[in-house]
């Protein structure tokens, strides 16, 4: 069991069974059995059995440990309804989910119809808990019953997984469902999944308003291919309540009640966002700059001055214990003998927090968010910490169409007021049009992760062989064609005429960002690297404003104990 899923859709897994037997075809290449049967025979071993149905009443109690909310899948190793689990046993599955109701459990199976037959005979003549999700796994039309089975069972959220997906569904309806994942298959002789089944199935849940979670192309890895259809990502869950479009129902919707506080700090502070060890690096410059910052602006005369966390996450961050190869995480979640939360853990504020709790504090906060709970954690922060000279915003939404209409609402007030923003998306997602527009303001300051190692360097490629969608995409995020000329220059030899990139291309593109940054803005710091635990560049870390005293305690902050690229 693992309390750091790489299941993109959840946050852990509880395995209370093991092992299962095979159903219908979307069987046939089931990564928990290729997974468990590897250690069959093995003595000790939590998989000695292999893949035989195992039932493990010691880890009933394993939610009740796990104090900090987060959505659980429940038997990525098993099937919940399988024909010989003892109703007894499945029972006591149940009074543990619904006794420790902090946390959202995914039901998921493939024996849809004595789901239905159980969960109806236990819910009868009450409400199903609104923290139990139950979905289907559907493959193919050929198991499309499957569906109708959901549709018959008493629960407040109904959602379908159509992974893998081995052909297409045709215009299943989707009336009473509130979740739909969708994938193609990996792992050894993954089949593959053609992109107008899944455009289908699209786009019948944004006719219907079911929310759509695309996870993955599929093929040999998880991560081949990637997990964008048409260009862009699809990682919807079901949210706020919204109306349904059959007359005018209201959706159920896990914000409401209890389960508004799902992944919101509870009296330890704690939450599910973890991050590794290099954050507190990031983080305690960040917080360092704020504070001079604020130390500064609240001598002068100004309307205000505010704080933009453009990708603000939770209040409090769980620090990873080592970095682990992305290729291996797979295997580690499915292991029903990873480790627990019940080892000490290491918090870290996170950079909502930091900004909040500064000696001198803005007058006014605003944090971007599009995950739901990281909403709800910082709507608790909200309730903590605003006040009349405090005033804290929270946005859902894409940051850059936030902040451009941010800029054109305050055209030609920017004499009245100063801001810094913090830019620290997970890849590119902020391109060079958004920082221009920040720098036109000339009052604005930025600190921006410059995400060369973590998302840049694996767009390009040796060869310089890029598709136009390929190029398209790294010019608008550095808004320009030259970083290819920057980066790849031709050589010939005795196979002919090549391209070939330049061995030192993150510095390079290092040097040449902050050259454009300080044509943006007037001043700019030295970009800080950031490492992981191996050594390994993921990022660098730039200020960019328009005051040159800025700019100086920027360059005192970034330089302390760091390589710097200038």
């Amino acid at each position: 069991m693992s309390d750091n899923s790489a299941i993109e859709w959840t946050n852990a897994s509880w395995n209370p069974v093991t092992g299962c037997t095979k159903l219908s075809a979307g069987c046939d290449h089931c990564y928990a059995e290729r997974f468990s049967e590897r250690f069959r025979g093995v003595p000790g071993h939590p998989f000695e059995p292999g893949f035989d149905l195992t039932l493990r009443p010691e880890r009933l109690g394993q939610p009740e440990r796990w104090r900090r909310p987060r959505f659980i899948f429940v038997n990525s190793m098993s099937d919940l309804f399988h024909k010989n689990i003892p109703a007894e046993f499945l029972g006591h599955v149940f009074d543990v989910m619904e006794k420790v109701d902090r946390h959202v459990y995914q039901v998921l199976t493939k024996r849809s119809s004595l789901m239905r037959n159980f969960v109806n005979r236990r819910y009868a003549d009450r409400p199903p808990p609104a923290h139990i999700w139950l979905g289907v796994s559907i493959e193919n039309a050929s198991t499309l019953s499957r569906l109708r089975h959901l549709k018959l069972t008493n629960a407040a959220i109904r959602f379908v997984s159509f992974e893998p997906l081995l052909g297409p569904v045709g215009a299943v309806d989707l009336a009473g469902i509130h979740w739909v994942i969708a994938g193609g298959e990996s792992g050894p002789g993954a089949r593959t999944v053609d992109v107008e089944w899944l455009r289908e199935i699209r786009d019948r849940c944004q006719a219907r308003r079911v929310a759509f979670f695309f996870k993955q192309w599929g093929g040999r890895s998880p991560k081949s291919g990637g997990n964008e259809i048409d260009g862009r990502q699809w990682l919807e869950y079901p949210g706020h309540p919204r109306e349904s479009g059959d007359g005018g129902r209201k959706e159920p919707s896990w914000t409401e009640g209890r389960l508004r506080a799902v992944g919101a700090p509870p009296e330890d502070d704690g939450e599910t966002m973890d991050v590794g060890p290099w954050a507190r690096e990031k983080l305690a410059c960040l917080g360092k700059y704020l504070q001079a910052y604020t130390t500064i602006l609240r001598k002068q005369k100004f309307k205000g001055y505010f704080y933009v966390d453009a990708f603000a996450g939770p209040g409090s961050l769980k620090v990873r214990k080592q970095e682990s190869d992305p290729a291996q995480q797979s295997l580690l979640e499915m292991a029903a003998y990873a480790a627990d939360d019940t080892d000490e853990e290491q918090y870290i504020a996170g950079s909502p927090r930091i900004a909040l709790e500064i000696e001198h504090p803005f007058t006014d906060y605003i944090f971007i968010e599009k995950d739901d709970v990281r909403i709800g954690e910082l709507c608790t922060l909200k309730r903590e910490h605003e006040s009349p000279s405090k005033r804290i915003y929270i946005r859902t939404g894409d940051c850059n169409d936030y902040l451009r209409g941010l800029l054109r609402r305050n055209h030609g007030q920017w004499k009245h007021w100063r801001g810094v923003v913090f830019l620290d998306p997970f890849g590119m997602q902020v391109p060079w049009n958004t920082i221009a527009a920040l720098g036109e303001t000339q009052a604005i300051e930025v600190f921006i992760n410059f995400p060369v190692g973590m998302a840049i360097q694996r767009l390009l490629k040796r060869r310089g062989d890029f598709t136009v969608k390929e190029r398209n995409k790294l010019d608008r995020y550095f808004g320009t064609g030259e970083w290819f000329d920057l980066l790849y220059q031709k050589h010939e030899d005795l196979l002919g005429e090549h391209v070939v990139k330049d061995t030192n291309a993150g510095d390079t593109l290092a040097r040449w960002y902050r050259k454009r940054l300080k044509e943006a803005f007037g001043y700019v710091s030295s970009a800080r690297e950031i490492q992981s635990q191996t050594g390994r560049p993921l990022y660098y870390l730039i200020f960019a404003g328009p005051n040159k005293t800025g700019a100086h305690i920027a360059n005192n902050v970034l330089k302390q104990g760091a390589r710097q690229v200038r």
